[in-house]
This record gives structure tokens, sequence and C-alpha cells, in this order.
């Protein structure tokens, strides 16, 4: 089986966690005997990648500049200038038996197109919860038309895949795709997430994530500033990540008066997170609009307890007090509640879970052999 692996998400050379989470889903890909090549759209304007081919942990990948004017302009044809790009490119795609598209724009457009001119079946693979873009872009004078377009990608896949049910229903909630829909959750390393006996003196609960709103971070750092004030201060907050809200969290701790027990960790290369994760007595990500989140996955598989929300792709997974807890999103209190158990010793059991969760089926490997079914099932088909 040979696949084209087009994604926009993904690592590079200056940024090597950006989008690790398909990279892991490529190289446990090739684990079950999957020919993956790389193709990753960047701008003409990007001025990160310097180099058009990198070799990253024995994975290929082939960085092809198109055209897009800054901002959302013509936003609607990029997925038409990337198809030229990769047509000029001197790809063979005749010797690809799958095209996996990361996203209806550009990658899925572009995919339409080669899947049409070359007869090979494609998949769009949604990683967000903004399937139509029309969130992102609502304002944009040229949003319908974005919409319109990725509605057609959809109803040219062969296949859509989401990384959890809420990402299908997004889409199924405007077009019928029940017939060709497959939900396949992202997954973990558990070789390098793993539990371990806690090596710091240092006790505290981790969040990581960018820093912008949908995160909830705010919240995480109320709950952290209640539970201090209630009396519990032999424990500290690590925010790890980096975006435009930093300062504004910075500001809420001194506000709050917690600023002396709030480490700003910034970024935080992704082997580093491994360890910080194990030695973390608790995790919580409050995100109130998250497809799924490796990040929770990984946490589970630290074995150590997990706050997520309700009403996104991680309540699929996590079911509150057995194999971690969720809280409702923009519920500060809410989060203090579960913050307050910490105290006490009823995580044991919910950590020994949520190891036993993540083991049992949301591995990388579990993640790639569900692919490779649906890749079968579309050659089968096409």
């Amino acid at each position: 089986m040979k696949v084209l692996y087009i994604s926009g998400m993904y690592p590079t050379p200056v940024y090597p966690q950006k989008g690790i989470f398909c990279h892991e889903q490529v190289k446990a890909l090739k684990q079950v005997n999957v020919d993956v090549d790389v193709i990753v759209p960047i701008t003409i304007y990007d001025k990160e990648v310097k180099q058009k081919v990198w070799d990253y942990e024995g994975v290929k990948i082939k960085y092809i500049r198109f055209f897009k004017l800054p901002g959302v302009k013509r936003y609607e044809n990029i997925g038409k200038f990337l198809y030229f790009s990769l047509i000029l490119s001197g790809i063979n795609f005749k010797k690809y038996d799958v095209i996996h598209a990361d996203a209806p724009l550009p990658a899925g457009d572009a995919a339409l197109r080669l899947s049409k001119k070359y007869q090979i079946p494609f998949i769009v693979h949604g990683h967000g919860l903004d399937v139509f873009f029309d969130v992102s872009y609502k304002n944009a004078p040229n949003c319908q038309k974005i919409i319109e377009c990725c509605m057609k990608v959809y109803e040219g896949a062969d296949a859509i895949v989401g990384v959890s049910q809420k990402v299908i229903n997004c889409i199924q909630e405007r077009m019928d795709i029940q017939k060709k829909s497959y939900v396949v959750f992202n997954g973990v390393d558990v070789n390098k997430f793993y539990p371990t006996d806690k090596i710091t003196k240092e006790k505290y609960i981790l969040a990581v994530g960018n820093l912008i709103s949908i995160k909830g971070h705010d919240d995480t750092i109320n709950a952290f500033a209640k539970l201090v004030n209630s009396g519990v201060t032999n424990i500290r907050l690590k925010i790890a990540g980096r975006g435009p809200l930093e300062l504004e969290l910075k500001r809420l701790t001194v506000e709050l008066g917690i600023s002396k027990y709030v480490d700003f960790l910034g970024y935080v290369p992704y082997e580093k997170i491994a360890e910080l994760m194990r030695n973390a007595f608790l995790f919580c990500l409050p995100s109130w609009y998250e497809a799924l989140g490796c990040v929770y996955l990984e946490a589970m598989a630290c074995g150590i307890p997990t706050i997520g929300c309700y009403d996104n792709g991680i309540d699929e997974i996590i079911t509150d007090g057995v194999n971690g807890f969720l809280v409702h999103g923009k519920h500060y209190c809410e989060i203090y509640n579960k913050l307050l158990m910490i105290e006490h010793n009823i995580y044991s059991e919910v950590s020994k879970n949520a190891r036993k969760t993540v083991e049992k089926q949301y591995t990388w490997l579990d993640s790639a052999r569900k692919l490779y079914d649906i890749y079968q099932d579309v050659v089968r088909n096409c």
C-alpha cells in the first residue's frame, strides 16, 4: 500500500513540535507496512522553512510552496493553487494507491483535483471542529465560498475520517456522510508516555496548550487561585505553551495574588513534555472547543489524573470519575471542585484506569491499523 500524505500540520526543522500528532501517525503507518510519502504545503512567503526536503525520524518530508496572498483574500482558491504547484513538482502521482489529505483546505481540495486527474481515491482527515472554516473566517467576505469549497471536497472524498465523533457530527449536520465516515482517534506512544515514580520534590498541576482563548487557561488559573486561597499552598501550577494571551494570563495570576505559585514555561520540546507529564500530579486543560486533544491521551498514558471538558472529543474517551475527570467549559468552579480532591487519595484508581484505557485501544498503532483498513476499503471500492 503506497500513500501520499498531504498535511499543512506537520513538523518543520525550525518548529519540530508543529503538528507532531500527524508525524506520529505517519510513523505508526510505516510500522503497519504502509509506504508513506509526506508532502507539506507552505506558502510562497513562508520564511520558516528554508529547505525543500527533510528526513526526520525516518520520514522523508517534502515541502511544496504554493501561491497564497496574506490574509483571507481568495482563500477558497488555495487548494487550486496548491494543486498547480503539485503538478509542477514532478511527482509521479500514478504510483500511489491512496491520497490522504489533512483538512479540506488546502490539502483536501488539491487531493480532490489530483484524484480526478489520476483516478486515485482520496480521504479527508478532520482534526478540528471547524470543519467548514466558517468559525475561523466568519467575518471574511468570501466565507460562504470557503464553505462551499469545503463541501465539494467532502462530497468528492472516498472516505471522511474524524479524530472524534464530534468532528463527524459537525459535517453530518450539513450533509449526509454516514456511508463514508469513520472515527479514528489519535493515539499516544506508550513507550514515550508512561507512569513513573515522581522524581521531583515539587508537587505540581500541569497544563499544556497554546495560550489562546479556547484552551481555557484562564479558567485553570482561576480554579487554582481558589485552591490556593482555600489553604492548599503545597502545590504549583505549570503552564507549557506560547501564544497571544501570555501577558494577559500572567497579569491574571498577579491580580489573583498567585503569581509566585505559577510557572509559565513557554515553548517546551516534545520530549520534555513527556517528562513533565510523568512527574505531574494532575493534568488540567479545560479546552471548550477541542476535536480531541492528544495531550489528554498523553497525560492519561502517564497515569496522571486528567481533566477535560464535556461536549468535546475527549468526553468520548474519559468517563468522569472513572479514568479521568470532566467539567463543563468556562466553569472554573467545577475545575476547583476536581482540584480539591488532590488532597485526598481518590486519584489512585482513576490513574490506573487512565493508563489501562490508553493501552487497550488508544495507541498510535491502534490508530494506524484503523487507517490502513480504511485505505484498503477505498482502494477496493474504487
